[in-house]
Formats: C-alpha cells, sequence, structure tokens
C-alpha cells in the first residue's frame, strides 16, 4: 500500500478550490434569492396595476350612479370626488400608523421570500 504523504502545496491547493466552491454556492444563492424577489415584485406591481383599474372603474360607476340619485352628472361626481377627499383626509390623519403597517408587512413579505429556499431545505430534509 501506498502512504500518503502530507504536502502542504495540496492542502493549499484543496483550501483554494473549497473557497471558490462556497463563493460560487453563495453566488448562486444570491442569485436565487435575488430573482425570487424580484419575481415577487413584478407580481405585486401587475397587482396594484389591476387593482387601480378595478378602482377606476367602480369610480366611474359610483359617479354615474350618485348622478342618477342626485340628477345630475356634475354631482353625482363631485359627491364621488368628495368621498376620496375624505379618505385621502382619514389617510393623512393616521399616516404614521399606517407607515410603520406597512412597513413592517413589506419587510415580513421580504424576509419570507428572502428565506424561501432555506424553509424549502428544511422540508425536504424532514421527508428524506
Amino acid at each position: 500500500m501506498e502512504e500518503r504523504k502530507f504536502s502542504l502545496k495540496g492542502v493549499f491547493q484543496k483550501s483554494k478550490e473549497y473557497i471558490d466552491t462556497r463563493f460560487k454556492l453563495v453566488k448562486l444563492k444570491l442569485v436565487e434569492r435575488s430573482s425570487r424577489l424580484i419575481a415577487s415584485l413584478i407580481v405585486d406591481v401587475a397587482k396594484t396595476l389591476l387593482a387601480l383599474f378595478v378602482i377606476f372603474f367602480l369610480s366611474l360607476a359610483l359617479g354615474f350612479y350618485l348622478s342618477e340619485l342626485l340628477g345630475s352628472r356634475s354631482l353625482g361626481f363631485l359627491a364621488t370626488a368628495g368621498i376620496f377627499v375624505i379618505l385621502i383626509a382619514l389617510i393623512s390623519l393616521m399616516e404614521a400608523p399606517l407607515e410603520r403597517l406597512f412597513m413592517n408587512l413589506s419587510i415580513k413579505r421580504f424576509l419570507q421570500k428572502w428565506n424561501d429556499e432555506i424553509d424549502d431545505e428544511d422540508e425536504q430534509g424532514k421527508q428524506g
């Protein structure tokens, strides 16, 4: 049998390979996580745009409905605008708590998307 000799050059070579492999792994995990976050952001933007369209058309419908009730199109749309002004005032009054709430929700969502891969690995480890 051959005995292996301790080689300092071999240790450095294996250490370099290990560090390169770990660097590539970290890079791939970062790409995966950031792509998951970007995809989530794109979906959220699309949902927000669609929600804005829904709000727009519901506002038009409310304006026409109130126009029929009030007997004047201008009064109907003025009443609809008044409702939005009241909503804006209420949001302005509760700005700090709402800002804090949305900040906490966005942080939770960000961290949830960032850590999804870790949760997937944990579940696979429990099954296997």
